[in-house]
């Protein structure tokens, strides 16, 4: 289990993981003839570019501001936005009416540090600080099962519930037995480390039974190819466990694109729209009692003018995609004027992030 300072200090001070592992509460949930509802996060790590997602391909200024970058062969959506063509994978659910895209979606004084935005986004509060939104939404729907994390880097949205969050990296071993590790006169009168250690055995144990009980996927699922195909088949595969948790976090890193943008942010868009479909396809497939709805977000979004190196700089208001049957308004929000920027030049966000949470849990929970 990878825990960083701020984990450790998250895990510890503000989860009631402590309360959790002297209770050794993993619940068991048995939802029966009810639908068991699952949401899974997908975060575009690095920032993506929203206008070469969702395009305005009627709007002169997004291609006179954007004369190397601009996407000329998208797919229309409606009168006046299209989509990105390597994203085409998404069309069958946006026929089926199982997609939506949010616009302009950001905060009013956006930080263009990966990091603080990053972390204003995982807790839906521009200070950045507090529970994260998934475990914020987990506590009020009185979740009792753990939430778990695929990405590499594990997300702060899962972080602060009164349950367990688990960070899934296929790596876990029994350290704290490990007599070259343990050392009983550095633990000697430090109760807090011991329990530290304790929790992070109990937590690394729990993941490794996860994995004993991971099930193969039929020979009908066809896994898609690139770095988020194991994180999504890992899914998919808890999925078809007998009881899976509610909120699993998933990531998928290169959307920095300052230069070479248009082969950088194709390529990922591809990917993750092939991923997104296997997923969903994949969970119908699986003929589980599973409500699966599918959330992805980015940090930040960018400039509307391209930069001289065929790409863009950090900006400000971007797209979310919100997937499932929870979800039936195909657009929500309103594309961002090109005409009236702010100081910076950066799009003028409509939709805060917070708004977009409290959105998605009534439309999953009510």
């Amino acid at each position: 289990m990878n825990l960083s300072r701020r984990n450790f200090l998250s895990l510890t001070l503000t989860s009631g993981l402590i309360a959790l592992y002297n209770n050794k509460v993993f619940a068991n949930s048995n939802f029966g003839n009810q639908k068991k509802k699952v949401l899974i996060l997908i975060e575009m790590r690095g920032g993506n570019d929203g206008l070469n997602t969702i395009i305005p391909y009627k709007n002169s200024i997004y291609f006179s501001q954007r004369p190397n970058i601009a996407i000329n062969n998208s797919l229309k959506l409606n009168s006046e936005l299209a989509l990105n063509p390597m994203m085409e994978s998404l069309i069958p659910l946006w026929d089926k009416k199982q997609l939506t895209f949010a616009l302009g979606i950001g905060w009013d004084n956006p930080n263009r540090s990966h990091f603080v935005a990053m972390d204003q986004w995982s807790t839906g509060k521009e200070s950045g600080v507090g529970k994260g939104w998934l475990a914020k939404i987990s506590d009020s729907i009185n979740n009792d099962k753990y939430l778990l994390s695929l990405g590499p880097t594990g997300s702060n949205a899962v972080e602060g519930s009164k349950v367990n969050s688990l960070h899934f990296l296929g790596k876990e071993k029994n350290s704290f037995g490990n007599s070259s590790f343990r050392n009983d006169l550095i633990l000697n009168n430090r109760k807090s480390l011991k329990t530290f250690l304790e929790i992070d055995q109990f937590s690394t144990n729990k993941i490794i039974d996860i994995k004993k009980n991971l099930k193969k996927l039929p020979t009908n699922i066809q896994r898609p190819k690139g770095q988020l195909a194991k994180q999504t088949s890992t899914a998919l595969q808890i999925i078809n466990a007998d009881s899976p948790p509610t909120f699993i976090q998933m990531e998928l890193g290169g959307f920095d694109t300052h230069t070479n943008q248009i082969t950088r942010q194709n390529k990922l868009l591809k990917e993750l729209s092939e991923n997104i479909y296997f997923l969903k396809n994949g969970a119908d497939k699986l003929n589980k009692n599973i409500e699966l709805n599918i959330v992805v977000t980015s940090e930040f979004g960018r400039r509307l003018k391209e930069n001289g190196s065929n790409g863009t700089d950090h900006g400000s208001a971007s797209v979310a995609f919100l997937i499932g049957d929870a979800f039936n308004e195909q657009i929500i929000g309103e594309y961002p004027d090109l005409k009236k920027l702010d100081n910076r030049g950066d799009l003028i966000p409509n939709i805060s992030p917070s708004y977009l949470y409290d959105y998605i849990q009534k439309k999953i929970w009510g």
